[in-house]
């Protein structure tokens, strides 16, 4: 006698086998969740590959779940855990997670790069139990010229999305952070903050499109989720209206040189009146031109023997360096020539008395 066994029943049979001698402790959401994805997604998924418990494997477990954090505080034993990470590797699993976390109750925190402060995307101190949705192996970017644009998935970081960018151009770029690891999900909808701001906006503002998937599991793009979605999406925090899946970016020209420099000024090196200096003109720039100032704690001086605090400037300019000098140069070579007209002070890159 034949039978016939259909191929999502061939798969739940598999999953079960696999779940009964591979990972006998596993929990019983875990296995739910399990049988629920396989029900819900055409997709398979190797289930040693996606999914880490404390049960299953309490090492990888904490691997995993420690590997994005950014603040040590919330890696105390006494921090609630998840019960387990979910690492999707197809968009269909991410819908299905979204369905299958809403039918078993499971709360959902959402990690892209992992790189935030606060803890959110994989601590849940007020809702339990709840799951981490790592979206770090969805990473995929396609990069179009033509369209001044590119697709970036949620778990590709910052760096990813530039090399791309630069893979295919040396005249594009896109303003963002300056962290490499930053994961593009969730970076963008914090705002993204970056160094090109100061004539581009925030990366948020040079977003054309995204794909999200709703409370429902139902993937929405601008049109469908509507302006005002879109808007909220764009700033407003992750993890408030849906889970991203990939953002349509809008691709911005760059200079194919750019001049990066760092000054560093201790208060022993009238490092307060060079802040409040800063202060007074940094808006007044020229939009090519940022600078961020850096402020922290620093080793003992030779002078004092006392700890001081170092102001670092941390600048970038959209051009090189001729531009960026242009009009102070010339000022310089007259302040020179004037102070020190037989050029006795100087050396290598020291300012000439006169130009050519």
């Amino acid at each position: 006698m034949a039978f016939a066994i259909s191929t999502r029943n061939a798969v739940t049979f598999l999953v079960t086998l696999l779940l009964v001698s591979v990972t006998p402790s596993s929990s019983t959401l875990q296995q739910d969740f399990i049988h629920c994805l396989v029900d819900n997604t055409d997709m398979s998924f190797p289930i040693r590959a996606s999914f880490f418990s404390p049960d299953q494997n309490a090492t990888l477990f904490k691997e995993e779940l420690e590997s994005t954090a950014q603040n040590l505080r919330y890696l105390t034993p006494s921090n609630p855990k998840p019960v387990f990470i979910f690492e999707p590797l197809y968009e269909t699993h991410v819908q299905a997670a979204v369905v299958c976390a809403k039918m078993l109750n499971l709360h959902m925190r959402l990690r892209s790069g992992g790189h935030d402060y606060e803890g959110l995307s994989f601590v849940a101190e007020n809702v339990t139990p709840f799951v981490v949705v790592d979206l770090s192996k969805l990473r995929q970017i396609d990069v179009d010229l033509d369209s001044n644009s590119a697709w970036a998935h949620a778990g590709a970081t910052v760096g990813e999305v530039y090399y791309r960018i630069q893979e295919k151009s040396q005249t594009h770029g896109f303003p963002a952070g300056l962290c490499s690891s930053l994961g593009i999900g969730g970076h963008l909808v914090g705002g993204a903050y970056g160094s090109m701001m100061r004539k581009f906006g925030l990366g948020a503002d040079n977003v054309l499109d995204a794909r999200i998937i709703d409370a429902n599991g139902k993937i929405l793009d601008r049109a469908a989720m509507g302006e005002d979605v879109f808007w909220a999406i764009r700033g407003a925090g992750g993890g408030s209206f849906g889970v991203i899946l990939a953002w349509k970016i809008k691709l911005v020209p760059v200079p194919a040189t750019v001049t990066v420099f760092t000054v560093t000024k201790t208060l022993e090196q009238d490092g307060t009146r060079v802040l409040y200096k800063w202060q007074q003109v940094a808006d007044k720039l020229d939009e090519d031109l940022f600078i961020r100032v850096i402020i922290q704690p620093a080793g003992k001086t030779s002078k004092t023997g006392n700890r001081t605090v170092s102001t670092a400037y941390q600048g970038q300019f959209l051009g090189d360096s001729n531009r960026l000098m242009q009009g102070n140069f010339e000022k310089l070579v007259k302040i020179k020539g004037e102070f020190d007209p037989e050029n006795f002070f100087r050396h290598e890159q020291s300012i000439p008395t006169k130009i050519g």
